[in-house]
């Protein structure tokens, strides 16, 4: 009887070590299957539970904490102390499931790196502008970089035509990409397209808000002999030699260079002929409108040009004055240049002014000493 008992114990014994042990096993188990299943290669989110110096520990809800170092931070200058705090939820690439010491080695620059990319992606897929930056000059155009990603640009699909491409070297270009084959390491970009859906939008929002006398900020495009081709934001109008000065010119380049940002205000404009007739001088500017000259006033003038009929000179204020021939010399003469020049100063009175048909005549004559023999 004292046999049965004791293997009785011994059984029982051994059933308590077993469940024991299968108890350990079942917590070693459930625990396990607690923790995160993490893989290098994706994505994962965790808690910050210290930064000390440029690194950030992570708790990843897995056996072991996630490690962020200064290299894998960012590609700029950014100081991770500057931008989180500890408790703050970070997301990051997981590199290494073991970095040597223990961590999973983390990355937020390379996921950084993979969003934009699918950024990318999304945006050549959607027909979307992208960003680039010109890396390198190539036979035929250049070479632009977003993330990583090699754009070719043709020297046709330039926004400006150049020489020298060297000049766009490290300019930031706005893209539309034109053809996409990543599969070949051929992506082409255009900047030409960008700009032209630009000038095309801005053309329609001139000519569906466009009325005489509103203003406009413009950009001289072109000069020629009889005015000027201004940019009003996506529409060119001329701007016609008279409309550029009250003081009479001979050229636009006397006053405007190309380039030039100046205001201008819409004379008339045909929606139907897309022309448009643009004016810049201003009416308070008319110097007719303030005339300090009067009958017998002795004024100095240059001549500034001169025809059969007499000559015209520079009053001050952008006023100008004629010199009929008849009133030139006392001398019998056939033109002008008989005895004028032009750039010549001569002293002469005003004989006669007429405001509304914005006229000053003046004589040299009067003022000419004569001898008994004349």
């Amino acid at each position: 009887m004292l046999w049965k008992n004791n293997k009785l114990a011994d059984s029982m014994k051994g059933m308590v070590l077993i469940m024991a042990k299968n108890e350990e096993q079942n917590f070693a188990e459930l625990y396990e299957n607690s923790l995160k299943k993490l893989e290098e290669g994706t994505v994962v989110s965790g808690t910050i539970v210290d930064i000390v110096g440029d690194e950030i520990f992570v708790d990843l809800g897995y056996k072991a904490d996630g490690i962020v170092p200064k290299e894998e931070f960012s590609y700029g200058d950014e100081v991770p102390s500057e931008k989180y705090k500890v408790g703050d939820t970070i997301e990051a690439y997981i590199l290494k499931m073991n970095d040597g010491r223990g961590n999973v080695l983390l990355s937020t620059k390379r996921l950084q790196t993979k969003q934009l990319r699918e950024k990318f992606e999304n945006d050549v897929k959607e027909n979307n502008p992208v960003q680039a930056k010109v890396t390198n000059v190539v036979n035929g155009g250049v070479i632009a970089e977003t993330v990583g990603i090699k754009i070719f640009v043709p020297q046709t699909q330039l926004a400006k035509k150049v020489t020298d491409l060297t000049e766009y070297r490290g300019k930031n270009l706005t893209l539309k990409v034109i053809e996409y084959h990543p599969e070949k390491r051929k992506i082409v970009g255009s900047e030409r397209k960008v700009v032209s859906e630009q000038r095309e939008k801005a053309s329609q929002e001139v000519w569906n808000n466009i009325e005489v006398g509103k203003e406009y900020q413009g950009t001289v495009k072109q000069l020629n002999d009889y005015g000027a081709f201004v940019d009003i934001g996506g529409v060119d109008g001329l701007l016609h030699i008279s409309e550029i000065s009250w003081v009479p010119i001979k050229h636009p380049n006397e006053v405007l260079k190309v380039g030039q940002t100046i205001q201008v205000h819409v004379l008339s404009f045909d929606k139907e002929t897309k022309k448009i007739s643009l004016g810049y001088k201003r009416p308070e500017d008319n110097p007719w409108l303030n005339v300090k000259y009067q009958v017998g006033d002795i004024v100095e003038a240059e001549v500034t040009s001169m025809k059969p009929f007499g000559a015209f000179v520079q009053l001050d204020n952008g006023l100008e004055g004629l010199v009929h021939i008849s009133n030139i010399t006392h001398k019998r003469i056939s033109k002008p240049q008989d005895v004028l020049e032009l750039g010549q100063v001569v002293r002469a009175k005003v004989v006669e002014i007429d405001l509304d048909k914005k006229r000053i005549e003046l004589s040299i004559r009067e003022l000419e000493e004569v001898t008994p023999e004349e």
